[in-house]
């Protein structure tokens, strides 16, 4: 395997913990055709594979410190083009006041795919938890598991009122939790609302989710949602 000294620096600053790489889009997608990262789903970063990490290791090895001042570098590297731009994915968090667009589907589709690659890259295969990455981003995970399996998310008019019943999935008061509430134009009754938030639990838990159904002081459901503990 050739590597370039643009894709070896890439490698030995990833992310210690994650794998992440920062890296400009050309560097990292010519590492993802050598196997030694994958992106997460259509628009997300790379992250690098198991064998990615071991090149990584290597590398540290038997990677020579930097050169002095004034001396030639053993490999010169090129200039990299600037990375094309690309439109972000944002999971539905239930809180928007737009419709879904006619690909929807296919691009919720695709950032499942990719999280669930994630998981598999960055736990050794294992695809039952969730990873680091969506640890720090809690909101964004958990919307996109509860939207990928299909749960309808709710919207909100330009009054901020719900106009479609489903979740909404918002930061909690405590820290590493998120909270998921279930809204209806409707009002619905209090068991109808805890038995639509039962079916959310459902979906979370199967993917590594711990929830816990609570209720407010007017006797509103919600579900607190953390990662499950290994």
């Amino acid at each position: 395997m050739t590597l370039t000294a643009v894709q070896r620096r890439a490698l030995l600053e990833s992310d210690a913990n994650t794998g992440q790489l920062g890296a400009r889009e050309p560097t990292c997608a010519a590492l993802a055709r050598q196997g030694l990262a994958v992106r997460y789903g259509r628009t997300g970063g790379y992250y690098l594979t198991q064998e990615g990490r071991r090149v990584r290791t290597e590398l540290a090895r038997v990677e020579p410190p930097a050169q002095e001042s004034g001396a030639t570098p053993a490999v010169a590297p090129g200039p990299e083009p600037e990375p094309v731009p690309e439109p972000g994915f944002a999971a539905d968090d239930g809180h928007g006041t737009g419709t879904a667009a006619p690909r929807r589907a296919a691009e919720v589709a695709s950032a499942w795919s990719g999280l669930l690659e994630i998981r598999r890259v960055l736990q050794d295969g294992d695809t039952t938890r969730p990873a680091p990455w969506e640890r720090e981003r809690l909101v964004h995970a958990v919307a996109l598991a509860l939207e990928a399996a299909g749960r309808p998310p709710s919207r909100r008019d330009a009054a901020g009122r719900p106009s479609v019943t489903g979740y909404a999935v918002a930061p909690s008061a405590q820290s590493g939790v998120a909270e998921v509430s279930w809204h209806s134009p409707a009002g619905d009754a209090a068991d109808t609302a805890e038995a639509e938030l039962t079916r959310c639990q459902g979906v979370l838990e199967a993917y590594g989710w711990q929830c816990t159904l609570h209720h407010d002081r007017r006797r509103r459901a919600f579900l607190l949602v953390s990662p499950r503990r290994a």
